[in-house]
């Protein structure tokens, strides 16, 4: 199951961001990379999940919640490196090859919880183009880059979420 930090009770919950991907897959680690730098940047003020296994285990981190970015490798045609942001309005998110290495792809998930009612309110995909996801540890160059920009994006993603006097 996947991993998360113990959310704040009542109203106002603080966003939840999780990354998708698997550790020994090279470039496919992306997405933990990103929430992995996260927790300082916004001082806590944020909720961090992995989903390194089952893309449905997101059925169960994300139902229910109000502000949901997930972070994960894609492959869409783009440059390596190239960081993708897509919201409640896109119709399919772009998957590494015709099988993703998650089992289910994320589009599916979202197509799945969707028909189950196991859905955000309001959900972000941060993708970053994979370049190698053979198995392996390192990122490569153009992916590493992506990742600092989308660590950056995210955390200013979540500082709107969170209003200007939340975050100093």
């Amino acid at each position: 199951m996947p991993e998360t930090k113990t959310p704040p009770s009542g109203p106002g919950r603080w966003p939840l961001v999780i990354g998708v991907g698997n550790e020994h897959r090279r470039d496919d680690r992306s997405g933990l990379e990103v929430v992995r730098g996260l927790p300082s940047r916004l001082h806590e003020r944020v909720r961090i999940a992995e989903c390194q296994g089952d893309v449905t285990d997101l059925l169960d981190l994300w139902s229910d919640e109000a502000e949901v970015i997930v972070v994960d490798a894609v492959r869409s045609g783009h440059p390596p490196g190239t960081v993708l942001r897509l919201d409640d309005a896109f119709i399919e998110i772009p998957q590494l090859g015709a099988t993703s290495t998650h089992g289910l792809s994320l589009s599916e998930a979202v197509g799945l919880g969707r028909a189950l009612g196991k859905f955000p309110a309001h959900l972000v995909v941060y993708g970053i183009e994979a370049e190698d996801v053979g198995m392996g540890e390192g990122l490569s160059a153009p992916v590493s880059v992506g990742i600092q920009e989308a660590i950056e994006l995210v955390t200013t993603e979540v500082r709107s979420l969170l209003g200007p006097a939340s975050i100093t």
